[in-house]
Order: C-alpha cells, then sequence, then structure tokens
C-alpha cells in the first residue's frame, strides 16, 4: 500500500510526445496531496490536543515526522516490524529530526512497550489491511492498551465517489469500510470518537479519526 496520505488520483495521458508535461503533472499531484496531508494530520493533531509523545505505527519507510513535528517539543517513537524498513527510514532522516525520533523494532499486535506508554498512537494506512474484524479489534484493543490518552487512525470508508468506483473485491474483502461499522468497532475496542478529518470530502474514501481512550 502506498505510504502517501492518499493515493494519487489517475493522472491523465499526456501522449509519448510529451513526457514533460506528464512529469510535471504528476509533481504537482504529489505536491497537492502533501499540503492536503499537512492540512488534515495538524488538524487532528490539534483535536488530540497536540500530544507530546506519539508512537508512529507502522511507520513505514518514509514516516510522516516532518508533518508530525509541527510542534518542537514533540518526541516521536517510530515503529516497524520490518527490520529492514525501519532501518531505511531512520537513514534517510533528515539532522534537524534525529533527536526527536526514536526507532522501535516491534508488532502492531503486540507492541512493545508497557501500559499508557505514549500520549498518542499514529496509524496511517495500516487498519484497511486488516480485513478480519477479530483482527481488527484485536489491534485496537492494542493500541487502547498502549496509548494513555488518543489514536490517530486512517481509515477507507463508504459513502464517497472513490469508494463507490472501487473493484467488487475490495469491498468485499474489508479494504474499504462501512462507517458505521467500522465506528463501533472504535467503540467496543474501548474509544471515543473525537472526529474526523475526511481527505476529500464526498470524493476520497481516506479518513482520519482521532479516537480518545474511555478508560
Amino acid at each position: 500500500m502506498s505510504s502517501h496520505p492518499h493515493s494519487s488520483p489517475r493522472l491523465p495521458n499526456a501522449g509519448a510526445g510529451q513526457p514533460s508535461a506528464r512529469r510535471m503533472l504528476s509533481r504537482l499531484v504529489r505536491r497537492t496531496a502533501q499540503w492536503r496531508a499537512q492540512q488534515l494530520i495538524s488538524s487532528a493533531l490539534k483535536l488530540a490536543d497536540e500530544p507530546s509523545l506519539v508512537l508512529d505505527l507502522p511507520c513505514g519507510a518514509d514516516g510522516f515526522w516532518p508533518l508530525l513535528h509541527t510542534s518542537n517539543s514533540r518526541v516521536v517513537i517510530a515503529a516497524e516490524a520490518n527490520t529492514e524498513r525501519l532501518a531505511a527510514a531512520m537513514a534517510g532522516l533528515a539532522p534537524g529530526l534525529a533527536s526527536r525520533v526514536h526507532p522501535l523494532q516491534t508488532s502492531a499486535f503486540a507492541i512493545d512497550l508497557g501500559p499508557n506508554a505514549v500520549d498518542c498512537i499514529f496509524c496511517m494506512h495500516y487498519l484497511h489491511q486488516v480485513d478480519e474484524p477479530q483482527r481488527r479489534l484485536a489491534l485496537l484493543r492494542e493500541f487502547n492498551r498502549v496509548t494513555r490518552d488518543c489514536v490517530i487512525v486512517s481509515v477507507w470508508v463508504d459513502g464517497n465517489l472513490e469508494a463507490a468506483r472501487q473493484p467488487p473485491l475490495n469491498r468485499r474483502n474489508g479494504q474499504v469500510h462501512a462507517r458505521a461499522q467500522i465506528e463501533r468497532e472504535f467503540i467496543n475496542a474501548g474509544f471515543g470518537i473525537s472526529g474526523h478529518r475526511d481527505f476529500i470530502p464526498g470524493l476520497a474514501m481516506l479518513r482520519l479519526y482521532v479516537l480518545h481512550k474511555l478508560s
């Protein structure tokens, strides 16, 4: 799955004789997606009361750390099960972030941290890959154990144009979630829903939920 905040829209065919125009359009799409991601993540962090210690899980090979570090006092634990991916992410870390990003090799289903260890868990582009409800519940309950306060999690939800255009297989295997169902799962895992942020309301299926721990 893409590690970017949203899969880039399909580019129009610029024609074989116009490679430079196609590259320019591709760069524009990426920059627009990055700008929108910055908006969404900043808004979600504000709704989460600007947490100081964030667990980015799974962080992927190109983490969201520059976006997470909108606060100079925020510290990020970059967690990944894949050691090579984690090493690649840390090797590409900008010098200014090195002192505030700490690597952790761990599974999302058995996080190698104690209860209430972090202020917030930040989880992008992972939950929609967990297609069995019981496994999602186990994951969310592990998040509930480790976070002291909140979780920011991305989900692909229905009720928008992009979800309606997904192949039937993606809708059947749980990658695109019914909003009512996934919100019930959040509540069953011990979270209250503080709010959500849509990538493009009514059009894109990517939604960021901000969840607060109930107990």
